[in-house]
């Protein structure tokens, strides 16, 4: 800056070098007057002296702070643009674990509900066959209470047969056609047990 400053004061006055209108012309608006040229440039000089001591320091201090601080900004924006990079790592690492927790939990209730689904179809089997025990065993009943009723009623059939010819003295035709009777009662009577 210094150096633009005393480039530019010699460039003044070179510029203001002595160009004098002959004697006794007139001197025009473009030719230069000495004395003028003089102290334009010494006013130019306190000015600039002045602005060197007091306003570039601080216009320099400025820019100089200015910089500072947008290189402050950006270190700040690389420092926030790496953390932001570690938050989504990290939300994205968070996101995984969360969907293979729920994965897990999904397993499990599959693998739990299996469990349960064949608990409940074994407990069924097993009601369904102590159902059909007890089926059978209440048949099983039924069916010897008939044949008990049967035979009771075949014992009564024969006891009253037995009784007829007992009253009856009959001829051997009368007792064959009576022992005929009672043993078509005995075949007719299990076939009506075994309906029941």
């Amino acid at each position: 800056m210094r150096r633009s400053i005393a480039l530019s004061a010699l460039l003044l006055l070179g510029s203001a070098a002595p160009l004098v209108a002959a004697e006794g012309e007139t001197p025009g608006l473009l030719t230069p007057n000495i004395g003028l040229t003089f102290w334009t440039i010494v006013v130019f000089l306190i000015v600039l002296a002045v602005l060197s001591k007091f306003a570039f320091p601080k216009i320099l201090g400025a820019v100089e702070a200015r910089e500072a601080h947008l290189r402050e900004l950006s270190e700040g924006a690389e420092r926030d643009r790496a953390a932001a990079a570690a938050l989504v790592a990290e939300n994205q690492r968070i996101l995984d674990d969360t969907r293979a927790r729920v994965q897990e939990a999904i397993n499990e209730s599959r693998t739990s509900a299996e469990r349960i689904r064949a608990d409940m179809l074994a407990e069924t089997r097993r009601e369904q066959e102590a159902m059909i025990e007890r089926a059978r065993r209440d048949i099983q009943a039924e069916r010897e209470s008939a044949l008990e009723a049967v035979r009771r009623e075949a014992v009564d059939v024969s006891m009253r047969a037995a009784e007829r010819l007992v009253r009856r003295n009959l001829d051997a035709e009368d007792n064959r056609r009576l022992v005929r009777e009672y043993l078509g009662q005995v075949a007719a009577q299990p076939a009506v047990g075994a309906g029941v």
